[in-house]
C-alpha cells in the first residue's frame, strides 16, 4: 500500500525543521572549527614548548618545542620516540614521571607533574637544558596522550652561572682586599670582610656583624660621623676621603682614612666604608715631616746654594743662599731663571750638558766648574758637586755649589803673576844673552886682538907659547859664551819667530848629539803665536829634546806641531829605551815638572806617557786667542 498522503504543509514543516537542523550543526561545526584554530594559533604563539606523546610516539609539537629541539619544521618530530630526545642522564626520571600519569586511576581529576630539570638531546646533537611538566590526557582506544609542556632555559642557566662565578670572583675581590671593607644599614653592621675581622682584631665577623657603628666611634666624633650618613643617604653619592679615630672591640684606638660609598641592600639604602689603617703611616710622616724641617733648616743654613734638578734639567729646589746669588725669586728660580743664567766655559748650558748629567750611574758625582751670569753682565764662578740620587721614586740630581769667585780672582792673579816672572825671566835672560853676545863676547874679541897685536911685538919662544895658548883659551871662551846666549835665548825667536827658530835649533841639536829630528807642522807659519806661547813651546822641546840626548839612548826623535785659529798642539815622541814616570826619581824629574808649570801657567793640559822599552811620548795643548795678524 502506498503510505497514507501526508499534506503538503505538513512535509514542509519538516522540511524546514531539517533545513534548521542541518544549519545549527554547521553553526556548531564552524564554532568548533573557530575554536580549534584559535586553540591552534594560540598553542603555536606560546613561548613555551607544547608536545604530545602517545604511546612513546610524538603526536603533536608546537614551533615553539619544534625550534627548542633543533627541528627546521614541526614534521621532522611528528612519528619520533620521545624519549630519543631525552638525555640518557633524564630518561629513567622521565619514564618514572610518564607512568605515575598513566597509572593514575580514572576518574580522579587529571594531575599534572610539577616543573623539573631535564635535559632534551637536540637533533644536532647538541644538549639543551629545559624545564618540563607532564598531564595526561582524557584516555582514547589507542591509549593515554601526556601533554608536555617544557621551556629552554639554557641561557638563564648560562647567565646564572656566570653571575654565580662573577659573584664568586668578586667575593673574592672583597675578601683578599688589604682594606677593610665594613656595611652598614640603619647605623648596623651586617657585612664585613676578612681584612675588616684583622684591622678590628677579633675573631670572627660574627663579632662585629649585628653590632651599632657608635659602638666603634669616640664620642666627640659621632656628631661629625652623624653629618656624614645624613649627607650621603641625602645626596647618594661617595664622600670625601676622611680620617677618623676607630675603637676596636678590645679598646684600642687607631686612625682610619675612611672613603664611603652609597650601597643598595635589596632595594633599602646602606653605606659601604673602606678603612685603612694609616696610624704607623701618619707617625711616619709626622717624623719625615720633623726630619724634613730639618734638613731644610740645614740646607738653608749652608754656606753654599744647595739645588735640586730632574733628569729633564728642571730645578725643584733651590735654597736662600742659591736664591740670592742668582737675584731671582724663588718662584723664578724654578721656573728655569737660575738655570738660563748658568755658563760652562762661557757658553749657556745647553740640553746636551743636561743629558750628561741623566747619564750618571745612580750614586755617581760629576764636578763642574760653572759661571753664574751676573745683570751687570759680569759673572761668578762657582764650583759644583751634582751627585745622582732618587727622591720621590725618581731620579734626581742633588747639587751643591759654592761660590769660588774670590778663589778664581786670586788663581788668575797668581797664574798672571807667575806668567809675569816667567817673561821677567826670559827677559832677563834674553838681557843676559845680549850682554854676553854684546859686551863679554865683544870684550874677549877685543882681548884676542891685543894679544894677536902684542905677539908681534914679542921675540922671547916662551912668551911666544904662553900668548899662542891665551888665544886658543879666548877662541874657545869666545865659543862658550856665543853657546850660552844662544841656550839662554836665541835671538832669532824674536826676529824671525817660532817656525824658523825651531828649524835653527834642530839643526843644530842634530849636528852635536847626532839624534836626527823629524819635524811635522801644519798651520805653524799661518799662525802668529802670542810671545808667551812661543816662548813655552821652544822651552818645552829645549827640555825634552835634552831628555832624549840624555837617557832615551836613540838615534831619532819626531816633533809634530799643529796649530788652529784657538788651540795649538804639540808631541814630541821617542822610541828609546822609555822609563816608568811613576818610580822617577824627585829630583830626576825637575825638568818634567817645569814642562808641566809651563803649560799650567798659560791653561793647558800636559801630559807624558812612557814605559821601559817603549819609548816616551809628550802631548802638549795650548788654548790661546787668535793674533789679529791672523792670516
Amino acid at each position: 500500500m502506498n503510505p497514507p498522503h501526508q499534506p503538503r504543509s505538513e512535509f514542509q514543516h519538516e522540511i524546514s525543521i531539517l533545513r534548521e537542523a542541518i544549519e545549527h550543526l554547521t553553526r556548531l561545526e564552524q564554532e568548533y572549527t573557530q575554536q580549534t584554530e584559535f586553540l591552534q594559533q594560540l598553542i603555536d604563539l606560546i613561548p613555551l614548548g607544547i608536545a604530545v606523546h602517545l604511546n612513546g610516539r610524538i603526536v603533536m609539537i608546537n614551533p615553539t618545542g619544534a625550534a627548542l629541539l633543533g627541528a627546521r619544521s614541526q614534521d621532522e618530530l611528528i612519528g619520533m620516540d620521545a624519549m630519543a630526545l631525552v638525555h640518557p642522564d633524564s630518561r629513567e626520571e622521565a619514564r618514572a614521571r610518564i607512568m605515575q600519569l598513566i597509572q593514575q586511576p580514572s576518574g580522579e581529576t587529571q594531575t599534572t607533574v610539577p616543573f623539573v630539570r631535564e635535559r632534551f638531546v637536540r637533533l644536532d646533537g647538541s644538549i639543551a637544558e629545559a624545564e618540563v611538566a607532564g598531564l595526561a590526557m582524557a584516555p582514547t582506544e589507542a591509549g593515554t596522550p601526556i601533554l608536555v609542556i617544557f621551556k629552554d632555559i639554557t641561557k638563564d642557566l648560562q647567565q646564572r652561572q656566570a653571575l654565580e662565578e662573577s659573584e664568586a670572583r668578586f667575593r673574592q675581590l672583597v675578601d683578599l682586599l688589604p682594606d677593610a671593607i665594613i656595611i652598614h644599614k640603619d647605623e648596623t653592621v651586617f657585612f664585613v670582610n676578612p681584612s675588616a675581622v684583622q684591622m678590628m682584631q677579633v675573631e670572627r665577623a660574627e663579632d662585629l656583624v649585628g653590632r651599632s657603628i657608635w659602638d666603634f666611634l669616640l664620642e666627640e666624633e659621632i656628631p661629625y660621623i652623624r653629618r656624614r650618613i645624613h649627607r650621603i643617604l641625602t645626596e647618594w653619592k661617595p664622600l670625601p676621603t676622611a680620617k677618623n679615630h676607630i675603637v676596636r672591640p678590645n679598646g684600642e684606638v687607631f686612625l682610619a682614612e675612611v672613603r664611603a660609598f652609597p650601597f643598595e641592600e635589596r632595594g633599602e639604602k646602606a653605606i659601604l666604608l673602606v678603612l685603612q689603617d694609616i696610624t704607623e703611616r701618619e707617625r711616619m710622616l709626622e717624623q719625615l715631616e720633623k726630619s724634613e724641617a730639618r734638613f731644610r733648616l740645614l740646607a738653608e743654613s749652608l754656606p753654599a746654594s744647595v739645588f735640586i734638578l730632574n733628569e729633564a734639567g728642571k730645578l725643584l729646589y733651590i735654597n736662600r743662599l742659591a736664591q740670592s746669588l742668582s737675584g731671582f725669586s724663588e718662584q723664578e728660580n724654578l721656573t728655569d731663571g737660575f738655570l738660563q743664567r748658568l755658563r760652562v766655559n762661557h757658553r749657556p748650558l745647553t740640553a746636551k750638558d743636561i743629558q750628561k748629567l741623566a747619564a750618571l750611574e745612580m750614586g755617581n758625582s760629576v764636578h763642574l766648574e760653572l759661571q753664574l751670569l751676573e745683570e751687570n753682565g759680569d759673572h761668578r764662578w762657582l764650583d759644583v758637586q751634582i751627585t745622582k740620587t732618587m727622591l720621590d721614586d725618581q731620579p734626581v740630581g742633588m747639587g751643591v755649589a759654592m761660590d769660588v769667585t774670590l778663589r778664581k780672582h786670586m788663581e788668575q792673579e797668581l797664574k798672571e803673576h807667575a806668567q809675569r816672572q816667567v817673561m821677567a825671566l826670559e827677559d832677563e835672560r834674553a838681557r843676559i844673552a845680549r850682554e854676553l853676545h854684546d859686551v863679554v863676547g865683544q870684550q874677549i874679541v877685543g882681548m884676542k886682538f891685543l894679544l894677536e897685536t902684542a905677539q908681534r911685538h914679542i921675540t922671547s919662544p916662551d912668551a911666544l907659547v904662553a900668548i899662542d895658548e891665551v888665544r886658543t883659551l879666548l877662541s874657545e871662551m869666545t865659543e862658550q859664551v856665543r853657546e850660552l846666549a844662544l841656550s839662554l835665548r836665541p835671538s832669532m825667536l824674536d826676529d824671525l819667530g817660532l817656525l824658523s827658530t825651531l828649524i835653527w835649533h834642530f839643526e843644530r841639536y842634530s849636528k852635536h848629539t847626532g839624534i836626527q829630528v823629524h819635524f811635522n807642522h801644519r798651520g805653524l807659519e799661518q799662525h802668529v803665536l802670542p810671545k808667551p806661547h812661543a816662548i813655552t813651546l821652544y822651552r818645552i822641546l829645549q827640555e825634552a829634546l835634552t831628555n832624549v840626548a840624555r837617557h832615551a839612548q836613540t838615534d831619532q826623535v819626531w816633533v809634530d806641531i799643529h796649530v788652529t785659529g784657538e788651540q795649538v798642539f804639540m808631541t814630541v815622541q821617542d822610541r828609546g829605551c822609555g822609563f816608568d814616570p811613576d818610580l822617577m826619581p824627585s829630583h830626576a824629574s825637575t825638568g818634567l815638572q817645569s814642562m808641566k808649570e809651563r803649560v799650567q801657567l798659560l791653561a793647558g793640559t800636559w801630559r807624558i806617557e812612557s814605559a821601559p822599552g817603549r819609548g816616551t811620548r809628550i802631548d802638549v795643548s795650548l788654548p790661546y786667542a787668535s793674533h789679529p795678524d791672523d792670516m
